[in-house]
């Protein structure tokens, strides 16, 4: 029975993820892949142009989800002051960020120490400077929209805060912690950001 092209996709990369996760994006390599994959090395390349497309394509849904992730960050109804006293606020974002690290633990663990020669291995310092602006714009939608609140805040300040979240992300995937806690942590990370970001935006 002949195999359809798309499942020869899905062992390729079904693999290709297996060898990532295992051995790192340099020392995986094209033959291997194909060779695990039962696919001949020519062949393998009329469904990928190259390893860096492979990898690209493995990691896609969590490279998805950190974009949504900036998207949805200011979205409009996050500009507004009741963020700092809405516990719907809290919980949302507490599920939000314990889903993208529960739900992808493996693909962060590719992308954040396995990704060293491909064309996502700086992924940690550009997610961060986007982070930076994505914030630097919201700072200027509720000064827009609160004239009174503080957004005299050093773009420095919010690179800080910004790297942060990503080390949390990186902890979290380090660490073999049980569902409740990372919950637990991720609940703290979100109450103490929240307070700071209230007492710093002189929110009365």
């Amino acid at each position: 029975m002949q195999i359809q092209k798309e499942d020869i996709r899905k062992v390729i990369l079904k693999v290709a993820r297996e060898e990532f996760a295992d051995k790192g994006y340099k020392d995986t390599s094209m033959r291997t892949i194909a060779q695990r994959a039962e696919v001949g090395l020519s062949n393998i390349y009329n469904y990928f142009k190259n390893k860096n497309e492979i990898f690209r394509e493995v990691l896609s849904s969590v490279l998805k989800a950190f974009e949504d992730s900036m998207i949805e960050h200011n979205n409009e109804d996050y500009i507004s002051l009741d963020i700092f006293s809405s516990d719907e606020y809290l919980r949302r974002q507490t599920d939000l960020f314990f889903s993208l690290v529960a739900k992808y633990k493996e693909d962060l663990r590719i992308l954040f120490f396995n990704a060293s020669g491909s064309s996502l291995e700086n992924f940690r310092d550009e997610i961060i400077e986007i982070h930076t602006q994505t914030g630097r714009e919201y700072l200027r939608l509720m000064k827009e929209k609160y004239p009174d609140v503080n957004t005299d805040i050093s773009p420095f300040f919010t690179h800080t805060m910004c790297a942060w979240f990503m080390s949390s992300i990186e902890e979290l995937v380090m660490h073999d912690l049980s569902d409740s806690e990372m919950e637990q942590f991720i609940r703290e990370y979100m109450e103490y950001g929240t307070a700071g970001w209230k007492k710093i935006l002189k929110v009365k």
